[in-house]
């Protein structure tokens, strides 16, 4: 009986034991439930976003065929509301995640042939309660040696070197964490100009060492005034570019590639000055540099225009340009410089796609805020025949 009367007391106490251990963990237990299928329907949404993005090629009005178009980044003139669907995907190409960089560079804001601004975008994406941000970014970062990022203001051209007519630069590659990368393949091209006189060279192949840094020098046919290096910086199938200059390079003119078009603009803030076109080149993605177009010097037709006449003031159509990837723009134009030194030079202009070049990150949307819920999502993607990544970060607002 004794015993009996124990095993009910014990029985009694595990039971409550339960009782106490579930009421503390059940809840507990149905957060985790929840918070894992908030975690998972926000990697759903994003992954959808993220295809959209990347695989679909979006749709626009076309005003003056009156028709839709899927190549909706050449829409002259380009309105934002005309914009029916939002995919960043090339038209031309087929196959998965190759962008089409007339679509990349409407995402810039500032873009003076137009842009498309990201609170437009989420409309378009369906995104209300939902903040999201694209980054493009480079495969690896090229910079000066000491790690600081190549500009305008920061160059790895030795610039007393110029002056006996040499090309000398160091340059540092590494991954995007840091770590150098060795036996990088750097081959170069030196597009330099004085006063009377324009004319390019390519330089020898180099190699980066076991820290990740490479140094080149060649002579140069003649003092430059103006110089331009475009390197093309490859590891193992993947390459970068970057493009540097000497001394302090000259905004007279902003160059803007759209579809087959070559577009100059009026950068800000830069004075009224008039130019002279003499020549045009493309430099593709395989690093071959293509000459374009001669300016005509005479006539009604004459390639003389004022930078103060307007936003666009230049354009031409170079047919089928657009299949050949062109990376970088390269004009040579008569001008008289900012500081007004030496009268008329002849001065080398590059551009457009510096923002997707080298050690950049192009950013688009929002900036990343706390949020009880949020995913990052990786894909490589191809821009104009090169290698990036796409990165999209999406939370809950």
């Amino acid at each position: 009986m004794v015993n009996a009367t124990y095993d009910h007391i014990v029985a009694i106490i595990l039971v409550g034991v339960i009782f106490v251990w579930v009421v503390g963990v059940l809840p507990a237990t149905s957060l985790v439930s929840i918070n894992a299928a908030d975690q998972q329907q926000l990697r759903n949404t994003g992954l959808n976003v993220f295809n959209a993005m990347l695989l679909d090629t979006g749709e626009g009005f076309n005003e003056t065929a009156n028709q839709n178009t899927t190549n909706w980044g050449t829409l002259d003139p380009f309105e934002a509301e005309d914009i029916i669907r939002f995919g960043l995907a090339s038209t031309e190409d087929s196959a998965s995640y190759v962008l089409d960089p007339d679509k990349v560079q409407r995402l810039e804001i500032g873009n003076p042939l137009g842009t498309i601004n990201n609170t437009i975008a989420k409309s378009l994406m369906e995104l209300e309660g939902y903040g999201f941000a694209l980054e493009i970014i480079p495969p690896f970062n090229v910079t000066n040696v000491d790690g600081t990022k190549i500009d305008g203001n920061n160059s790895p051209i030795n610039i007393p070197a110029l002056e006996e007519s040499r090309l000398e630069y160091s340059v540092r590659v590494c991954y995007l964490d840091g770590r150098p990368i060795p036996n990088a393949a750097i081959e170069s091209i030196a597009i330099y100009s004085n006063r009377n006189d324009f004319t390019f060279d390519y330089g020898a192949n180099s190699f980066t060492n076991q820290d990740g840094i490479s140094s080149a020098t060649y002579g140069l046919d003649f003092e430059p005034l103006h110089i331009t290096v475009i390197m093309r910086i490859s590891v193992a199938d993947v390459a970068t570019m970057v493009v540097t200059f000497g001394h302090n390079p000259v905004r007279i003119i902003d160059i803007n590639l759209v579809g087959d078009e070559v577009s100059l603009t009026r950068p800000k803030d830069s004075p009224n000055a008039e130019v002279k076109l003499h020549k045009v080149y493309s430099y593709s993605a395989s690093g071959v540099l293509t000459h374009l177009y001669d300016g005509i010097q005479t006539g009604a037709d004459k390639d003389h225009f004022n930078t103060g006449n307007g936003q666009r003031f230049w354009n031409k159509t170079f047919p089928g340009l657009k299949s050949y990837d062109p990376v970088i723009m390269v004009f040579n134009i008569e001008t008289v410089p900012p500081d007004g030194t030496n009268g008329n030079q002849e001065i080398v202009v590059a551009g457009p796609y510096q923002n997707l070049l080298g050690y950049t990150v192009f950013h688009y949307g929002q900036i990343p805020s706390n949020s009880r819920a949020a995913i990052r999502m990786q894909r490589s993607v191809i821009i104009s025949g090169m290698t990036y990544t796409a990165e999209l970060t999406l939370w809950e607002e």
